[in-house]
Formats: C-alpha cells, sequence, structure tokens
C-alpha cells in the first residue's frame, strides 16, 4: 500500500509506503503531520462525499480549518512555494483498489483569499469502500494535544463507538451502558481470565502498562455526563478522580479504547501515543499498538520514541506481529532538496532494523560519546 501527495505543503510528489503498523518518525518540521494532515482531509472527502455523491463539491465544503482539529490556514498556506501547478491531489494505492482526490486551487469571487474545492474525487467510488481503510464508516484518529485529566466527559451521540479526537468521548466508551462492548477474542490480554468485555480488558491492559493501576466509570443520564476514577496502590482502594492522577493515565485511556474496538479494516491514526508516559510504559504501548495492527487495524502512529519502536520489535521478536506487517517511515529534511526524504524501514522477523538511516534514533549514543569526550578532557 501506499499514499500518494502533490503539492500539499512541504510534499512536490511523493509515495509514502504504508502497512498495517505504519511508524512515522524522523526530525521535527520533516513532514509526519503534513502526511497525516492529508490522510484526514482525505477522509474529510470521504465524508462530505456520502452526502454529496457528486464529481464537484461547491466552493468552501472542503473545510482546511476545524474538522478533525486541522488548522491549515487558507489555500495559500498549504501550496509548496516555488510551484506552479495550483492543483492539489492525493492518492490511496494499494493492490486491489486506487482512489484519487484532486484538489483545484481557486478565488472566491470578492475576495482575494485562495480556498479549495474538490474537482475529481476519485476513479473508483470511495463512499464505504471496503478495500480503502481511511474509507469505511468507521475512522479513528487521536490528536497529540489530548485532553488531559477531567472530573467528567459529556455524553454525546455519535454514529460508530469512538473516543473522540482527542479522547474526549473515552468516559461515554466505558461507562457502564456500553462497558459490555465486546471485543474480539485476538485482542484479549494474554491469559487474562476476565471476560471480552471491554472495561475489564481496559483494565488488563493498564495493569500491564502501569502496574496495579485501574479505572471504573460511572455515568449520569439526566445531566448526559459520564466519570472515570482511577484506582492504584495508594488510593487504599477508594478512586481518585482523574484530576488527581497526572495526565499519563488519561492520555493513554483513548489509545487503549480505540484500540480494542476499532474495526478490523479500518484506519486508526495515533499521533505522539508516548505522550507522558514512563519509558517502560511507552515500550508496551508499542507492543500494544503491534497487537491491534495484527488484528487487522490499519495503524498509524506518529512518534518520537526509541520505546515505542522498541516494543514494536519486541512485539515481532514475541510473534505479537508479523514482521512483514511493520513498516517504520523515517522522515529527513535534506539541505536543498525541495521535498522530505523518507527512508522506508523495514523489521527482520527477528525484529532488527533492516536499516539505519543517520539520524535515526541515534541521540542516545551520540550523547554518551560527547559525555566520554568531555569526562576525558577533565
Amino acid at each position: 500500500m501506499k499514499f500518494t501527495i502533490k503539492n500539499f505543503k512541504c510534499f512536490i510528489d511523493t509515495q509514502i509506503p504504508m502497512n498495517l503498523l505504519t511508524v512515522l518518525t524522523g526530525v521535527n518540521g520533516a513532514g509526519k503531520s503534513s502526511f497525516i494532515q492529508s490522510i484526514l482531509l482525505f477522509r474529510q472527502l470521504v465524508d462530505l462525499a456520502k452526502d454529496v455523491p457528486k464529481e464537484y463539491i461547491p466552493d468552501n465544503s472542503v473545510s482546511l480549518n476545524g474538522q478533525y482539529l486541522l488548522a491549515l490556514g487558507d489555500g495559500s498556506c498549504i501550496l509548496p512555494n516555488n510551484v506552479n501547478d495550483d492543483n492539489i491531489s492525493f492518492a490511496f494505492v494499494n493492490d486491489k483498489t486506487n482512489i484519487n482526490l484532486c484538489y483545484a486551487q481557486f478565488v472566491v469571487k470578492n475576495n482575494t483569499t485562495p480556498t479549495l474545492a474538490l474537482s475529481v474525487i476519485s476513479e473508483k467510488s470511495m463512499v464505504n469502500n471496503q478495500e480503502c481503510p481511511i474509507c469505511r464508516q468507521a475512522f479513528y484518529y487521536l490528536n497529540a494535544e489530548r485532553l488531559g485529566p477531567r472530573i467528567r466527559q459529556e455524553l454525546k451521540y455519535f454514529s460508530y463507538p469512538h473516543a473522540g479526537w482527542q479522547g474526549e468521548y473515552t468516559a461515554q466508551l466505558l461507562n457502564l451502558e456500553s462497558g459490555f462492548y465486546k471485543i474480539d477474542e485476538s485482542r484479549k490480554f494474554p491469559n487474562s481470565q476476565n471476560p471480552l468485555l471491554l472495561t475489564s480488558q481496559i483494565n488488563d491492559w493498564l495493569d500491564f502498562l502501569i502496574p496495579e493501576t485501574s479505572i471504573s466509570v460511572t455515568s449520569n443520564p439526566e445531566t448526559l455526563e459520564a466519570q472515570i476514577r482511577i484506582e492504584n496502590a495508594f488510593t487504599r482502594q477508594i478512586p481518585a478522580l482523574a484530576t488527581n492522577m497526572g495526565f499519563g493515565i488519561s492520555y493513554v485511556l483513548p489509545i487503549l479504547a480505540t484500540g480494542l474496538i476499532a474495526e478490523a479494516g479500518t484506519m486508526f491514526l495515533v499521533e505522539n501515543p508516548e505522550a507522558h508516559l514512563h519509558p517502560s510504559a511507552q515500550t508496551r504501548i508499542g507492543m500494544f499498538l503491534a497487537m491491534v495492527a495484527q488484528a487487522g487495524v490499519h495503524v498509524v502512529v506518529e512518534t518520537h520514541s526509541d520505546h515505542v519502536i522498541n516494543g514494536i520489535q519486541l512485539a515481532v521478536v514475541k510473534q505479537t506481529i508479523q514482521h512483514e506487517l511493520v513498516t517504520v517511515n523515517f522522515f529527513e529534511q535534506i539541505k536543498k532538496s525541495e521535498q522530505p526524504k523518507i527512508t522506508p524501514i523495514a523489521l527482520s522477523e527477528k525484529g532488527e532494523l533492516e536499516c539505519w538511516p543517520p539520524g535515526f534514533f541515534d541521540q542516545s549514543q551520540r550523547d554518551l560519546a560527547e559525555l566520554f569526550n568531555a569526562r576525558r578532557s577533565l
């Protein structure tokens, strides 16, 4: 599988390999977020096409701001510099389908600010296309800026179960009514004695990440609110408010919930799963996401954590995921290059990275070498 981007932000014309587990890593400002934003724009057009199944969607229909937390400005902000072609296009391609989206830039009447309109939807219908994970009804995305601890969360209607773009529906997923959502056997915590209920499995996986930690959820349908409480070794069996427990648990709960309920064949984008987690938990969230991908969910992970990468490598060695289902894309800024350089890195069946480009998680070795040389000079 691959995703093609033309004339969008830092990308002139590039193809980005994708797999069941696609990892995006590299230096800041090298295009990882732009790649995710292109998928979110693609998805927005899928949403629009469900209501307007035409080859042309009227002006101002393509929102560059708000939907899926996009904040791209106007059309002038997303075209590459020094490019004469005003057309922006995205394409998802695999062995079974080829879906192209082409945007045409134009100027709204009596307004000099460029906006975007969709000129060609696809060569093949994009609505509920079962062969394209971005086009399925269910689509899961968790922004890097997720909700921190809250005393309560609102209950809202959604067309399919999900945790929201910032984890704002996590409590709703885990409340007493929907907590009986059954997950599939392939995602059951190893050797778990708990039934395949979402809340039970959440607590098993949470204890795996952060030992002796569990959650409970209550809801009030009259006030349309749900509340998550957290228990660990120090609460003495009296669950505490989430606001008394720091950010790590609140940030990781929507990842666990989404990973357990995401439908096979759909796409799950998660930015910075390592945020606010101890290194040991970062490694284990990598193992968890690998398990979710092996269960058939197309997982795209953007990370700056070598511990998350280590967890994925461990998952390969432990045969939690097949090595050929993992692709690590390393994004680089190259001097005088028109666009980022993307190096796909495969994993061997022993979990070994098949190449190690300069700058790819080598900072620890660089720091140790600098420390060694500095100490020798003392």
